[in-house]
């Protein structure tokens, strides 16, 4: 799986989905009730030169201080519809246990963990088929994963407000192809990004293939026919962008994705191999995709100030549909919609295979 959606944690949720599926798009990880902050930076504070950048670096990136509580209000979500779902869920194993009562704290956790996979299903992003299977495939009985998808559908999902996108900024573009570090995209930071590609609607070109983001949704067009699809880069991340979607208007032979991907790693970059990947054995699709590995010497520079140990790699994941938490939608066909671009190898599975 990618960079992005193995950082799926960054949800955290106090619930403990005991039938394993979650009904929808995201995994509880701990006891925290903190998730990604609603609050985007502000682009009107971008440094207007690439010593500024640096310095600022880490100030385009959100604290984690947006409650689930923050979540829900946002949402239009109040504590008698999380209750409603909470009873939903007790009585499907999607809390505690089948039958074991949560508290209110409990249930507001699995409600914002709703809300997306309302926003999802609204943008077309996932279906109730699907999420229906999912939960099945996570350890829910068919007979639960209907009550909660029947519950979303016709009672919870009608009460939750759309993902509020901000207006877009004005921008001067114009800026360097590459950052001081040689980043030319991957592992850059927001403000080189603001400077060099033009901001467009994330709701429009990036939500129904996507899904809906942890944090703040940003888009931006790097071809005619495509766009780089993120969120607003994290403080661990030091504020740079360390993975990203690329998403292609229709599909693009694998050539033409390659190129892509090469354009916003830095000079010299190169591809160091390829493997066709499968879904993991538990996810309910039936898909495939076409991991990349690149090597880019560059990229250690780049990532020189950002956390851990940096490497001189990246990886693609190619898709010919899409892919959500599941895996691929749909087999690998030669042609790529989308492609997950992250740094560091593809990482394969427990098994040694490349899970999609």
């Amino acid at each position: 799986m990618s960079a992005r959606r193995t950082a799926a944690t960054a949800l955290l949720l106090l619930v403990t989905l005991t039938v394993g599926g979650c009904s929808g798009d995201s995994e509880p990880a701990d006891d925290s009730t903190d998730v990604t902050s609603s609050a985007p930076a502000d682009p009107s504070t971008a440094a207007d030169t690439e010593e500024t950048e640096d310095a600022d670096a880490s100030d385009d990136a959100p604290a984690d201080d947006t409650s689930i509580k923050d979540v829900l209000d946002a949402a239009g979500v109040d504590d008698d519809l999380v209750n409603r779902l909470g009873e939903v869920g007790d009585a499907n194993g999607y809390g505690l246990g089948v039958g074991v009562e949560t508290d209110l704290e409990q249930r507001r956790g699995l409600a914002a963990l709703q809300v997306d996979t309302c926003r999802n299903v609204a943008v077309g992003y996932r279906s109730w088929d699907g999420i229906q299977n999912s939960d099945v495939g996570g350890g829910a009985t068919e007979e639960q994963a209907a009550a909660m998808a029947d519950f979303l559908r016709t009672e919870y999902c009608p009460h939750v407000a759309p993902l509020k996108e901000g207006p877009l900024p004005e921008q001067t573009l114009g800026g360097p192809t590459e950052d001081e570090q040689g980043g030319r995209g991957l592992a850059t930071t927001r403000t080189w990004w603001e400077h060099r590609y033009q901001r467009v609607s994330w709701t429009k070109e990036c939500a129904a293939q996507t899904g809906q983001p942890l944090g703040d949704p940003l888009a931006y067009r790097i071809a005619r026919d495509a766009v780089m699809c993120a969120e607003v880069p994290r403080a661990q991340a030091k504020g740079r962008f360390v993975a990203v979607d690329v998403v292609f208007a229709s599909p693009v032979g694998a050539d033409r994705a390659g190129k892509t991907v090469l354009s916003l790693l830095p000079s010299g970059a190169s591809v160091s191999g390829e493997t066709e990947g499968t879904n993991p054995d538990w996810s309910p699709l039936d898909g495939g995709c076409l991991a990349v590995d690149f090597r880019a010497d560059g990229l250690a520079k780049v990532l020189a100030d950002g956390p851990g140990d940096p490497e001189p790699w990246a990886h693609g994941i190619y898709y010919s549909d899409g892919a959500t938490e599941d895996g691929a939608v749909g087999p690998y066909t030669g042609k790529v919609k989308q492609i997950l671009l992250g740094t560091g190898k593809n990482e394969p599975s427990a098994d040694g295979e490349t899970a999609c």
